[in-house]
């Protein structure tokens, strides 16, 4: 007896489709960044919507990333209140 892989064939790829999603959703956060301050923080916020919070793993990435990615925008700010810096032009 044979067994047909065929079928499988075709639904096997690379990556999964939540595996897409979670690559979307990071690349959604890089691309927010320079927009606008607290935009990164939009794209775990509607993965959650998704499939991708099934995955305990893919949503702590998604946080913590587009947390940094904030953090990394409002740097400036943040050593220049607190006088350790003059980079921001006014």
């Amino acid at each position: 007896m044979q067994v047909s892989e065929e079928n499988t064939e075709s639904r096997e790829g690379f990556f999964s489709k939540t595996e897409w999603k979670f690559i979307g959703f990071l690349v959604l956060a890089v691309v927010l960044t320079p927009i606008f301050y607290g935009l990164p923080l939009l794209s775990p916020l509607f993965a959650m919507g998704t499939s991708v919070r099934l995955h305990k793993r893919k949503m702590v990435w998604l946080w913590s990333v587009a947390a940094l990615l904030v953090l990394m925008s409002i740097a400036p700010f943040i050593l220049r209140a607190a006088g350790l810096s003059n980079f921001v032009v006014e």
